[in-house]
């Protein structure tokens, strides 16, 4: 009976998490508006199944590889995730473009939730001597957290990833304690998977050889040294063997690279170096290494209550770790070693990704588990108060239902495109920025073609050329239409390098420009509250002004009256899909 009662109760955690993740779940109306998902779609939608098994391992003529298909020659993502969606989708039915996103971004949440099961097992295993509900603390915890539950909005490849790299991890850990052959064969093949879901995977390497590191130190000798370089050998076989299955045209031979992945790898590495010049990549030239992430990671990954709680627990562990002796039987104690594993994983991955010049908060998002799982170890160590916890727990649940309440909004660009069509007469010339999603947005009683919609090229260098071309099309302008803080937001953070851009911005927004701000509209994590009126907002925000001041609190007139936290400060990728700020600036 207890059993049964075990596994009901993780089942409904896990059927907590996956609500949660799949709530709003069409939350931009059918727009496409996140630009990794609207490429995978429109990849799925263009690659179809190959005759045979033969045919699907032919890099040169299966259909079913992106670059065979001419609008998709460069292509650096994993392909387990695009076959698993587009093999169900073909089964339902569902592979057109306007509806295997829907599939896709479900995916994404299972995979999520699953971690749900896969965290309860680690746990359990760590925690087999504290009290049961101890255990599912960390399936909890990771429940409620913000950006899981972000990205498990978006059908990418990084919720994927995040399954497989926690399961090989899972699937080690249990080798280590049970010495069953079972665990680390299986573990091989979820690293293979991991690999195939994204190459960045490799990362996570090192971990696996600190495994390895400790079974040896296990029991040193000749015999166990020969043992464990056959386990490895196979190891290594079968991870190679799973990725040459799920990534094949990663290949143009059983063992040969295909040069044209390698080249679209280097160049997408390439993009990222400061000297080089790619627009997405103007946000990380004023970001400061470590630094940025970590305020990311406090502040609106995991959010304050988890963090601090993170923090006190993670300094009242190494207190007692002192005080007991800890350290001195990491190497001797298979469950502390995990711990300690578990710590390296988390350092080593914020150090690694923290320190390279793309600072985005998904390629962090593999810690995020494993600071669960540590979280609740801590706790459990120290005898943290449970009021206390449970105050803390709470406080993060009101945390990730303030962000989740975005997805019951109509999405920011779909309200400011209605406002568009219902205020902006037809065939008034309306300019956007090149390089973000222009508006107003197609509908189907509604066409965008009937405004003279121009595109104003700032994130090119400056140069009196580009100005010539953005005056003359300024002096045509009726509306300017900034759907997002991708440019104001990082552009004028680097006035060394847009001196003139910088100021166009400063001047817009200080009002010195021959346009001024007639609307707004944002979708900030918060609750609506009718009976307020108007919207109390808290956040620093982020404009770039010159002359006028970036209030910590303001009240104003809104749509959805309530309380909300202003994001504005977060990392660009946390906000400009699922919940942009548009401004409109009439002329």
């Amino acid at each position: 009976m207890t059993k049964l009662k075990n596994i009901l109760l993780l089942f409904f955690i896990f059927i907590i998490a996956l609500s949660l993740r799949i709530y709003g779940i069409d939350w931009d109306q059918g727009q496409h508006l996140h630009p990794d998902e609207r490429f995978l779609t429109m990849v799925i939608s263009t690659i179809s199944r190959p005759q045979n098994i033969i045919h699907y391992f032919s890099t040169s003529t299966s259909p079913l590889n992106p670059y065979n298909h001419p609008d998709y020659q460069f292509f650096v993502y994993g392909t387990f995730p695009l076959f698993i969606t587009k093999y169900i989708a073909d089964f339902l039915g569902q592979s057109t473009y306007d509806r295997v996103y829907l599939l896709g971004r479900f995916l994404s949440a299972l995979f999520d939730s699953l971690n749900i099961i896969t965290l309860f097992f680690l746990s359990r295993l760590i925690l087999k001597n504290r009290k049961q509900f101890y255990q599912y603390l960390p399936s909890l915890f990771y429940t409620f957290t913000v950006l899981p539950i972000q990205l498990s909005h978006f059908f990418a490849v990084d919720t994927f990833l995040n399954f497989f790299i926690l399961l090989t991890f899972t699937l080690l850990a249990y080798y280590l304690q049970k010495s069953q052959l079972k665990f680390i064969l299986l573990a091989s093949i979820s690293f293979g998977l991991a690999l195939a879901c994204k190459i960045s995977a490799f990362i996570f390497v090192p971990i696996i050889g600190l495994f390895f590191f400790y079974l040896l130190l296990k029991k040193y000798n000749f015999t166990n040294l020969v043992r464990l370089f056959a386990i490895a050998i196979c190891c290594l076989l079968i991870t190679f063997l799973t990725f040459r299955f799920f990534q094949p045209y990663s290949f143009t031979g059983f063992f040969t690279l295909n040069q044209q992945f390698i080249s679209n790898i280097k160049d997408l590495q390439g993009w990222s170096e400061p000297s080089i010049y790619f627009p997405p990549s103007v946000q990380w030239l004023s970001k400061t290494p470590l630094i940025f992430p970590f305020q990311n990671l406090v502040f609106w990954g995991l959010g304050l209550p988890q963090s601090i709680l993170f923090f006190i627990s993670s300094i009242l562990f190494l207190i007692f770790a002192k005080k007991n002796h800890t350290a001195k039987k990491i190497l001797t104690d298979s469950t502390l070693y995990t711990i300690f594993l578990t710590g390296i994983w988390i350092i080593f991955l914020f150090f690694y990704q923290g320190l390279l010049p793309v600072l985005t908060m998904r390629y962090f998002f593999p810690i995020y588990p494993f600071i669960s799982i540590l979280l609740i170890f801590s706790i459990s160590t120290v005898n943290f108060p449970k009021k206390l916890l449970s105050a803390f727990f709470l406080l993060n649940i009101i945390y990730s239902f303030s962000f989740l309440s975005i997805y019951s909004r109509p999405h920011s660009r779909v309200q400011a495109s209605r406002w568009i069509y219902q205020n902006i007469l037809p065939g008034s010339t309306t300019t956007n920025e090149y390089w973000d999603d222009a508006l107003p947005l197609s509908f189907s009683d509604r066409f965008s073609g009937i405004y003279q919609n121009k595109m104003l090229p700032l994130y090119d260098p400056d140069t009196p050329q580009k100005w010539e071309v953005i005056n003359s099309i300024l002096n045509q302008t009726d509306y300017i239409f900034l759907t997002s803080n991708r440019l104001w937001g990082s552009i004028p953070q680097v006035p060394d390098q847009y001196p003139v851009t910088s100021k166009f911005y400063n001047d817009l927004f200080d009002g010195y420009s021959q346009f001024s701000q007639v609307a707004e509209f944002n979708s900030y994590p918060g609750f609506s509250l009718p009976f307020l009126n108007k919207c109390y907002y808290f956040g620093q925000t982020n404009y770039p002004y010159h002359d006028k001041t970036n209030n910590f609190f303001e009240i104003s007139n809104c749509n959805y009256p309530g309380i909300y936290l202003r994001d504005d400060t977060a990392e660009e990728s946390f906000t400009v899909y699922d919940h942009p700020k548009v401004l409109i600036f009439k002329k």
